[in-house]
């Protein structure tokens, strides 16, 4: 599916809801111009129907129809003249009239609705005739004898109000369509600085993490800005910790293969009394070196961990950590005890959580091969679950504990660990959002693994 673009986005909906205001606008607009044309043309009846009766009201006064004639004796001449007729019907050629004296038909005009269906009554009435809908107005005089009924179809003025509406068309569709130009160039013009943003971090070379200036770019970007900057300083660091663990990887893996290098050489020589001990060499050189990237890829894997919170049994996940880590011992040389002996239940992540235990444990038995017991405690307090693992091996300095947390950091040359171990304890107990530490044995000699963790959020 093809991606429309920010600005084109952002047209569509003003587009949109301008529309929507502007069908409201003019539906409330229609609705008032008709109420106004209504009253206007209420307005105009009554004018009409009085000015009927003052056409009539000299020959009224002079007492016509009260004047008895032969049946031929035309009233409606008497009362209005052929003159005043067409002088009416020029400013009125859109009304009928009808003059009723004592209800009897006096005047009418040319055209219109039947006689029989006019409401002779005073005021305004609505009525049907020859299929359209009419509106009249009855003006009383002469002490209610007489009736003149003015009317107009509604036809007339609906269509008076659909013409003034299209005479509005035309100027109204330019406007609309030169609003529509304007609004798509003030749109292109707000986000020509989105535009500059996008080419000047396109511009970068890789290496370029420079903070942007804020003050360079509008107010409106300023939290895209803020985010930016603080996306660039997360890489930096992270460049920085790659380049240190890839130098920290050259110089620790040059030593365990120049040594494997050492080996191979002198066993090229051939001599048949050294080669068993120089071949156990080689084996531990291969070790070590196993070890390391053993180490290194688990510290890759912590970096790119994404924690899944679930709720934990802590207790089963040590006892399979255990058994994994006895599986490589000779029967009877280190025994683990764990307590409590139940199920204890926690929200973490069991995959972070497994491999610090399998770390610290296995830096517990490197120290205690020649026998011995590993304790491994878990205790809850105050909404913390905190992890203890004891072995009795020589323990550590108090002045080297906070520098052997770290990559490559060895207590004793002597070691045959990678110096990996407790920095990868330390790596996944600080993603976990616990802390750890290094303690002397309470009961003797030994190290004691103190770690703590807090219950992470669904």
């Amino acid at each position: 599916m093809r991606r429309t673009s920010l600005s084109t986005r952002l047209y569509r909906r003003v587009i949109l809801l301008l529309a929507l205001f502007g069908l409201g606008s003019s539906l409330i607009l229609y609705a008032v111009a008709n109420r106004e044309v209504d009253r206007a043309a209420d307005a105009q009846l009554v004018t009409a129907s009085r000015l009927l009766y003052m056409m009539m009201q000299n020959d009224l006064t002079a007492g016509v129809l009260n004047v008895p004639g032969p049946a031929s004796f035309d009233r409606e001449a008497r009362l209005l003249t052929a003159e005043e007729k067409t002088a009416f019907g020029m400013s009125y050629d859109w009304c009928m009239f009808a003059v009723f004296w004592n209800g009897r038909l006096v005047a009418r005009s040319g055209w219109g609705a039947p006689i029989s269906v006019l409401p002779r009554k005073a005021g305004l009435h609505d009525f049907r005739a020859t299929g359209d809908r009419w509106r009249s107005f009855g003006l009383e005089e002469q002490g209610g004898k007489l009736l003149i009924v003015v009317a107009e179809r509604n036809a007339t003025v609906e269509f008076s109000i659909l013409r003034a509406l299209g005479k509005l068309v035309l100027p109204l569709s330019l406007l609309m369509a030169a609003g529509m130009v304007m609004l798509w160039w003030t749109l292109r013009a707000s986000l020509s600085e989105v535009e500059r943003l996008t080419s000047t971090i396109y511009d970068r070379s890789l290496a370029d993490l420079t903070p942007l200036t804020p003050g360079d770019w509008s107010p409106d970007l300023e939290p895209l800005i803020t985010a930016l900057n603080t996306l660039f300083l997360r890489l930096g660091d992270a460049y920085e910790q790659e380049q240190a663990f890839t130098d920290d990887v050259a110089h620790e893996l040059r030593t365990p293969l120049a040594a494997i290098r050492a080996q191979a050489q002198l066993l090229s020589r051939g001599d048949p009394a050294n080669m068993r001990e120089e071949l156990g060499r080689l084996v531990r050189g291969v070790d070590r070196a196993n070890r390391l990237i053993d180490g290194m890829l688990t510290l890759a894997r912590l970096h790119a961990t994404t924690l899944d919170s679930r709720s934990v049994d802590v207790h089963e996940l040590v006892a399979e950590t255990v058994a994994e880590a006895a599986m490589s011992l000779p029967p009877e040389a280190v025994e683990f005890s764990v307590t409590p002996d139940h199920v204890v239940r926690w929200r973490c992540d069991a995959a972070t959580l497994g491999i610090a235990l399998s770390a610290v444990i296995d830096n517990a038995l490197s120290h205690a091969r020649c026998g011995g017991t590993i304790d491994i405690a878990l205790v809850r307090a105050d909404e913390r679950l905190v992890v203890t693992v004891a072995d009795r091996g020589p323990g550590i300095p108090e002045q080297d504990r906070e520098r052997l947390l770290h990559r490559f950091e060895r207590g004793d040359s002597a070691s045959p660990g990678s110096g990996l171990g407790l920095s990868i304890a330390a790596k996944a107990i600080t993603l976990s959002g616990g802390s750890i530490r290094l303690e002397d044995r309470p009961d003797g000699t030994g190290l004691l693994v103190v770690f703590t963790l807090p219950a992470l959020a669904d």
